[in-house]
């Protein structure tokens, strides 16, 4: 043999020996014919020298190459690197050579690549999202397991084509569903949403879905593939269709209360005047039969019709306080930032005006803003300044306070005397209407006053609550 083809088989001699990753031949039998340098190690963990057997996993796999005469893969741990070989059978002389490499970093990608999937997969079950892909050209489709989930079916149940996926949508939204997809393509969009429904094979439940996907183009600007999601919205469907029913429902209760308060408030006005006629006779012949026969009648007989002039016009005043009562549900609200230091001054004003002889001592925090319909929370400040004026009229030297402190990022307003209060029995029905408190019965009034400060200052969206000793005094507290 000449020198330089020696030295050239020499070489190829040397080619398996000088394979950084490991080389092996077995044979039929399982006995290691060759192993080169690389090989030490895996052969270490095998307990397997160059003459002996090999490991049952490494036969079994070899014995399959030889039978089918066709390569296959092993996968083998060596130390901390993972090793996979491609076996290829030498049928002729029964014997399998093994060819290795390093495979870690591959294997590292692939358990990442497993770890991303399976968060995906888990993210789109908790979020109800599934996703799909359809080449357009070989009528592909591909779902996601959370898509098939959705849609109530297995992969081996479903051929995973355009026309199958209709088939699961509801019959009542398919053409408008395909409408929506195939005119997108027409018309060039770049993408199409629709929400629909979708009936589950199996159980025959139907669910709502949001769909949305987004045309793929190729070189040539034509779009060959969709890419989509599909969000099962059952859920927040139904609620929203609950409270579209709700809504309608409070929207008739409500046409239904307005018309039953203007049938309310016009029954109002008619019992006015029917109880207003006589109540005017009586007063006007009382009135005459006082005049008439004042030198005929003894004092008595003119006290009894003093008190029957005066009984008509205090219940015609209740007719007209019960009438401004109905009409505060139906109050439109002009709102705007009003002073209440300086309306609480100008109440205490008038109050003081009508009893000059009175010695109160009246303090109000100056420039406390609100915004409120001025017309109402006078009405509201004469109510409660008048009952504080009312029921000091027993101290020697009464306080009013009208102040503001803020609580839970809101300002309260509150108004405190130091008269007659009231108990915690009397503070359950301290708004109620014809509820007046016990030794109040020198007091003018009928009743309502607090009554209509409490629907006054609900119609502004806030709340109002008292506190009071009996002997000691009352704070009223009220919010907007």
């Amino acid at each position: 043999m000449p020198d330089q083809t020696k030295e050239i088989v020499c070489n190829i001699a040397l080619f398996p020996e000088e394979n950084p990753s490991p080389v092996l031949r077995v044979d039929g039998g399982g006995i290691l014919l060759y192993a080169n340098s690389a090989s030490t190690e895996l052969l270490t963990q095998w307990h397997c020298v160059v003459g002996g057997s090999v490991p049952g996993f490494v036969l079994k796999k070899l014995s399959m190459s030889l039978e089918s005469g066709l390569n296959q893969e092993l996968e083998a741990r060596c130390g901390d690197r993972e090793l996979s070989f491609i076996m290829v059978p030498i049928i002729e002389r029964s014997y399998v050579n093994f060819y290795g490499h390093d495979s870690t970093k591959r294997k590292q990608i692939e358990e990442g690549l497993a770890r991303s999937e399976e968060r995906l997969k888990r993210t789109q079950e908790i979020a109800n999202l599934g996703s799909w892909e359809l080449d357009i050209a070989d009528n592909k489709l591909v779902w996601s397991d959370e898509a098939y989930r959705i849609f109530g079916l297995q992969p081996h149940e479903f051929e995973a084509t355009y026309e199958a996926f209709l088939e699961v949508v509801h019959p009542e939204d398919r053409d408008a569903v395909n409408e929506a997809y195939i005119s997108s393509i027409r018309d060039g969009l770049d993408h199409y949403e629709i929400e629909h429904r979708v009936v589950q094979k199996r159980s025959g439940k139907i669910l709502y879905v949001h769909e949305k996907c987004e045309h793929v183009r190729d070189e040539a600007n034509k779009i060959v593939r969709s890419i989509g999601m599909v969000h099962d919205i059952t859920v927040r469907k139904q609620k929203r269709m609950e409270v579209e029913r709700l809504n309608a429902e409070l929207k008739t209760r409500y046409r239904e209360l307005e018309d039953l308060n203007k049938e309310l408030e016009a029954f109002n006005y008619t019992i006015a005047h029917d109880l207003r006629k006589p109540l005017t006779v009586i007063s006007g012949y009382s009135q005459v039969l006082e005049d008439l026969l004042d030198d005929k009648l003894d004092q008595k007989s003119i006290d009894y019709l003093k008190k029957i002039t005066s009984s008509t016009i205090n219940m015609s005043q209740l007719i007209d306080a019960l009438l401004d009562f109905s009409k505060l549900a139906h109050t439109e609200l002009k709102l705007g930032k009003v002073n209440l230091s300086d309306v609480a001054n100008l109440v205490i004003a008038d109050l003081k005006s009508a009893e000059p002889d009175r010695k109160v001592t009246f303090r109000a925090m100056e420039n406390m803003e609100a915004n409120v319909d001025i017309v109402l929370i006078k009405a509201v400040l004469v109510n409660l300044l008048g009952n504080a004026w009312k029921f000091t009229a027993k101290q020697k030297e009464a306080l009013i306070e009208f102040e503001m402190k803020e609580s839970d990022g809101k300002n309260v307003f509150f108004i405190r005397d130091n008269g007659a209060g009231f108990s915690v029995e009397e503070a359950q029905n301290l708004f109620a209407p014809f509820q007046r408190l016990r030794g109040a019965e020198a007091i003018t009034g009928f009743g309502i006053g607090l009554a209509t400060v409490e629907r006054i200052i609900h119609r502004h969206g806030g709340e109002i609550w008292a506190e009071g000793i009996p002997g000691k005094g009352a704070t009223f507290y009220f919010r907007f």
